[in-house]
């Protein structure tokens, strides 16, 4: 009898918004923004069969955020829209496990309209990474203020999923361990004066 060894990877979420810029930690007087998170704070995969650390594991819409940002009308900065970027928290170099750890580019993430964001664009799925990645714009020059309940994205991840079907590569051949990593959003007022 075979025994399928249990790779479970557990992604969570930490929001940032861009009301501090993480430089020089100065607030932006200039426009108002915030990420709700409306579901999907703690994202787990379980590789428990074979076939899933052959295929690897998507999970569609698995988050939905909100998206509030808003004008606060000070001259010389006029704002047209916003980016979502992500990246693995604290720049954590590998999707670590008690024992072992495996890369990061093992996790893809996808952003797409939800609601009231249909002139966004989306990326596509994208590696995860120690640096801000781009997942979705959206720009509007006939700015109206954003609000969480009308404004929502959908966030999609893939894990573990064969280079022939997209993916970065199979965590078939991983050491077993119960892998964490965090994965952290961040919105970026667009326009100009920013």
């Amino acid at each position: 009898m075979s025994r399928v060894k249990y790779i479970i990877l557990v992604a969570f979420l930490c929001i940032l918004s861009s009301t501090t810029e993480m430089g020089s930690l100065m607030a932006q007087e200039w426009n108002s923004a915030r990420i709700s998170v409306l579901n999907g704070g703690n994202i787990p995969f379980v590789f428990n069969t074979l076939d899933r650390l052959r295929k690897g594991i998507e999970l569609n819409n698995a988050s939905k955020f909100g998206i509030t940002l808003s004008s606060n009308n000070v001259s010389g900065h006029e704002l047209t829209g916003f980016q979502l970027n992500f990246r693995s928290f604290n720049m954590q170099p590998a999707i670590q496990g008690e024992a072992y750890s495996i890369p990061l580019d093992r996790i893809r993430v996808k952003a797409e309209n939800a609601l009231g964001l249909e002139t966004g664009i989306s990326q596509g799925y994208m590696s995860l990474n120690t640096d801000w990645m781009p997942l979705f714009s959206y720009e509007n020059p006939l700015w109206t203020n954003l609000s969480w309940n009308t404004h929502q994205i959908n966030i999609s991840y893939e894990c573990g999923k064969p280079v022939d079907m997209g993916g970065n590569g199979v965590l078939l051949g991983e050491s077993p361990d119960y892998y964490v990593v965090e994965i952290e959003f961040e919105i970026i007022p667009t326009g100009p004066g920013f």
